[in-house]
Parts: structure tokens; sequence; C-alpha cells
């Protein structure tokens, strides 16, 4: 190499370090450095502009459903066969989550409950402290077809829960808990029509898709506003009695009594045809 080349590479090497200098360290943000940052550059209210999204398919696709900062209450589903894991030889799961949605995102002071919906299995599910290890709350054993007794999310951060699955199976999740600015409001047209109030709970379930329609005309007879759905060819190719197509369904209600709503939800989950 030439005195020439040797002095431009010197002064590209020169180039390169001074960027990285200026750069400094690389670092990852996380959901909960999302709400810090947030703080920070809000005057220290913790306010987030996030868009309130409670769509089925995108709860399907993403997994993960931010709520508005109206939404007081939210019922997290763990759908049947969600105690499964991926790659077993005879794939039994319908959907690719353990809870549905499997990472919520929610605002500051919202209620959280879990309604099993796995058919014939009970579940307990243990929540953890933003440190990720000390046990915040444990909702003691849910029967199948009944909600877990309620948990209020006062802080912000992100709290991780999981319970014990099939042998060797830890079934996951996340409540990410904010200052969230913006308020929910119905998916669709129908759903907006047919609301009475403002909404302040928020729920999703899993049913046939073959009859959707008589599913859809109980909620509603029963004081609950089906918001918006979404049909998916399930994984395990579907089981007797249930078709290979299931429907998720985002449930609203605004100013019901939440324990008439989990009193119907249970009536139908026990009559739905999982086992």
């Amino acid at each position: 190499m030439n005195n020439k080349n040797k002095v431009s590479s010197i002064h590209l090497i020169l180039a390169i370090v001074g960027m990285l200098a200026l750069l400094g360290p690389i670092s990852y943000v996380s959901t909960q450095d999302v709400f810090a940052q947030a703080d920070s550059s809000n005057n220290g209210t913790g306010s987030v502009d996030l868009q309130p999204n409670i769509s089925a398919e995108n709860t399907f696709n993403t997994k993960t459903m931010t709520l508005g900062n109206n939404i007081q209450t939210l019922v997290i589903l763990i759908p049947n066969e969600g105690h499964h894991a991926a790659g077993e030889d005879n794939e039994a799961r319908f959907l690719d989550q353990h809870f549905v949605p499997e990472n919520a995102v929610v605002n500051t002071g919202t209620t959280v409950l879990w309604f099993n919906g796995d058919a014939g299995h009970e579940r307990t599910i243990d929540v953890k402290g933003t440190d990720g290890t000390t046990s915040l709350f444990n909702t003691g054993e849910i029967v199948d077809s009944q909600a877990s007794n309620p948990f209020t999310f006062s802080n912000p951060g992100v709290f991780n829960y999981q319970a014990e699955g099939d042998p060797g199976v830890t079934m996951t999740g996340a409540v990410t808990v904010g200052n969230i600015q913006s308020p929910l409001t119905p998916t669709s047209s129908s759903a907006s029509n047919s609301s009475s109030g403002s909404i302040d709970t928020v729920g999703i379930l899993m049913v046939p898709t073959q009859d959707i329609d008589d599913y859809i005309q109980q909620i509603t007879s029963a004081g609950i506003t089906v918001d918006n759905t979404y049909d998916f060819t399930d994984l395990r190719g579907g089981q007797q009695g249930t078709g290979d197509i299931q429907t998720l369904i985002v449930w609203t209600t605004g100013g019901k009594d939440l324990s008439e709503t989990l009193s119907f939800l249970s009536g139908l989950s026990s009559e739905l045809p999982y086992s």
C-alpha cells in the first residue's frame, strides 16, 4: 500500500471512530421504556398518545390489544386448549396464544380479570411485579367457564404473568400499564349504533364460526355489544362439533353490572362444543 492510500485509510478509520463517539452507546428500548420516555417528555404526567385498538383481527395477528383511557375493565380470555405448547406432534391448539390478548396495553387504574374458556381445565395465574420476580397477585384456581377475581393495576409498568399448562408448558402474558391519552370508541358503525352510553368494559370470546349468528344473537340479547369479530382457520384442524374455523368476538359494555355480564358469559361458554 502506498503512502497516499495509507493516509486515506487512516482518515476513514478516524472518521468512523468519530461518528461512533457522537452516537454514544447503543441501547435497546423496551415497552416499559416507552412509557418512561413519554413521562419525561410530558412534564412528568406519564401521558402516552397511543391509539386504542381492539380489533379482533389485529389482536389475532399481533397478540396485542390497546385500550383507551375510558376503559375501566378488561376481561382476558384463556382460550380452549391454550395450555398446549407449539410444535407438538398432534397440534392441539386453536390459535397461537396462551391468552387473548397475550399482550394488553391499558390505562393506569384499569381492572383486569381472566376468563377461563379452556374446557375441562383449571388455571391459576400469578402476576409478577415490575421487577419480574415478586408475586404481585395470584388469582387462585379458576375453573373452566368462570372468571378470576379482579385485579386493578394502579401503577405504570410492565407486569408479566404466567400459569402452568401441560407438564413443561408455561403459559405467559403481559399487561403494560401507562397513562393513555386517547379514549376508545366503537370499532364498527353497528357497534356504535347499538352501544348505550360510553364503553367501560372490553372482553374477548372464541366461538365456532359455524353457529356465529346464534352466538351473536344470544350475546346482544343479554345487553352486551359485539364490537367486532374475526374468523380464522384454527391450528388443530377442527374437532367434532366445532368445525375448523373459529371466530374471535370482541365484546363491550357500558354502565352494565359486570357480574351479570360474567354470569351470562359463563353460561354461554359452558355450552360451547369445545372439549
